[in-house]
């Protein structure tokens, strides 16, 4: 195996400022003389290739170059090459992106030197990788997940998302306040181990990590590394309730309304009373349909 950092960068995130970073990051990696491999991506989801490319030909340390989308899409590759044991690779990050959810969530900094300054004197960690089944029409799809998934207002306001990403780490505080009007509660059934759920909810969250949507906290407290997946349940908000809660969902003190459950289980069943469900996952749309959530204990080894 090469002990050669191969790397995966996404130019395109931050709305193609990472492109920009890119020689930065060289430059930073050879004045502290680490050996690398670097291959660029040219479309989404080409990073799942790439990552079966490099291990093919031996590379365990795997370093990316983005936001939240290209960590998903790496780990993704990560978990479902076959060429190298998942537990002898190494994920590192360099954050540049619009949210950084993962990297904030792990205290990675955003700063290039600091943060090359990690895979130099940072330890090796383990966490948990979520799974989640999207059983639709159009069949079934399996999506890997790092840090959250779920139903109900964020994947509603991921699909408006695009139109503010020129403000950068305010995208998603700008998209919610000027959208959170036109979202609906979703009537649903959730399945766990332990308990059943009808609720008609604002958001149903799966997650491995605390921070999502550019700094919301909507997991509670999570390990991470436990097996068990965080499940947080805000359910029957009026239009009241979400003008009253919003800054909550930033600051996690939405955890103290009586309306917002917390669940800890290693598997989840989610479905729609009436039609699907659209899931997302770590900032990307999953898919359309019924959701089966379950974990991978301890699935990723990463520095930090």
């Amino acid at each position: 195996m090469s002990d050669r950092w191969f790397i995966i960068a996404n130019p395109c995130s931050n709305s193609g400022k990472t492109a920009g970073l890119i020689d930065l990051v060289k430059g930073r990696l050879e004045s502290n003389s680490i050996s690398y491999q670097i291959r660029v991506t040219k479309y989404s989801g080409d990073e799942i290739r790439i990552v079966e490319e490099a291990t093919v030909a031996g590379y365990y340390k795997i370093l990316a170059i983005g936001g939240d989308g290209t960590v998903q899409k790496v780990v993704a590759g990560i978990t479902i090459q076959e060429n190298i044991p998942t537990e002898k690779m190494i994920f590192g990050l360099i954050p540049s992106g619009t949210g950084n959810d993962w990297a904030k969530s792990k205290k990675i900094p955003s700063d290039v030197s600091k943060a090359v300054d990690v895979l130099i004197n940072g330890s090796i960690n383990e966490q948990d990788v979520g799974v989640a089944k999207i059983v639709g029409k159009s069949g079934i799809k399996i999506r890997y997940f790092v840090t959250y998934s779920g139903v109900g207002f964020d994947s509603f306001m991921l699909k408006k998302i695009e139109a503010y990403k020129w403000l950068g780490k305010f995208s998603y505080l700008v998209c919610a306040i000027m959208n959170f009007a036109k979202y609906k509660n979703i009537p649903l059934k959730l399945i766990t181990s332990k308990t059943e759920i009808e609720a008609e909810v604002f958001l149903l969250g799966v997650g491995i990590c605390k921070y999502t949507g550019g700094g919301m906290r909507l997991i509670k407290n999570p390990k991470g590394n436990d097996g068990l997946l965080n499940i947080t349940i805000a359910q029957e908000f009026s239009k009241f309730d979400i003008i009253r809660n919003f800054f909550n969902l930033f600051n996690g003190s939405i955890f103290k309304q009586r309306k917002v459950l917390t669940l800890l289980d290693s598997s989840a069943k989610i479905c729609a009373k009436n039609g699907d469900l659209v899931c997302q996952g770590d900032g990307e749309i999953f898919g359309v349909g019924k959701i089966e959530y379950s974990v991978i204990k301890q699935g990723l080894r990463y520095l930090s």
